[in-house]
């Protein structure tokens, strides 16, 4: 998506549309074609660039968070909730503006993924936690020769000296 507006930033937006629909196999007579076409050609440059920037902040965001996701560092888990709970203010205006039974069952669905998260990571905290990355959050079971490796006994088979 970012490539695509910002490579129609120079260039006629509805015409480049066309020819991606043309190449695609879209019926030229399509209602939703023309649709698109006409909403496309209502959109600046300066609009296009910044469609095509924030894509491009959109993807990496979500890379970041999908990498720290699996890589299962805390703050990636703080980062998931704040990205789920920043959609609900956007979703409560396109309710307000553009009611539809589909975006109210998005909101409800989006506030309880995020009451679920914070509950979920506020458990986990209290327990322990248990994941990579949680600095003075989890326990650390620590054996005899970790504290003092001479208190230990020695190994059998292998005389103290």
């Amino acid at each position: 998506m970012g490539i695509a507006a910002l490579a129609a930033v120079n260039h006629d937006p509805p015409r480049m549309l066309e020819h991606v629909a043309n190449f695609a196999g879209v019926d030229h007579d399509s209602h939703h074609l023309h649709q698109l076409v006409a909403k496309v050609a209502g959109v600046s440059a300066k609009q296009l660039a910044t469609i095509g920037f924030g894509s491009f902040v959109y993807a990496a965001l979500f890379a970041v968070e999908g990498v720290g996701l699996l890589m299962k560092k805390r703050w990636a888990e703080y980062l998931t909730i704040c990205i789920t709970i920043s959609f609900i203010p956007l979703e409560i205006y396109e309710i307000l503006h553009h009611d539809s039974t589909a975006k109210i069952v998005m909101l409800a669905l989006n506030v309880i993924v995020a009451v679920y998260l914070i509950v979920r990571v506020r458990r986990e905290r209290h327990e322990g936690g248990g994941k990579d990355g949680n600095e003075g959050h989890e326990k650390k079971d620590v054996t005899d020769r970790e504290r003092d490796p001479r208190s230990a006994p020695a190994p059998l088979g292998i005389a103290s000296r």
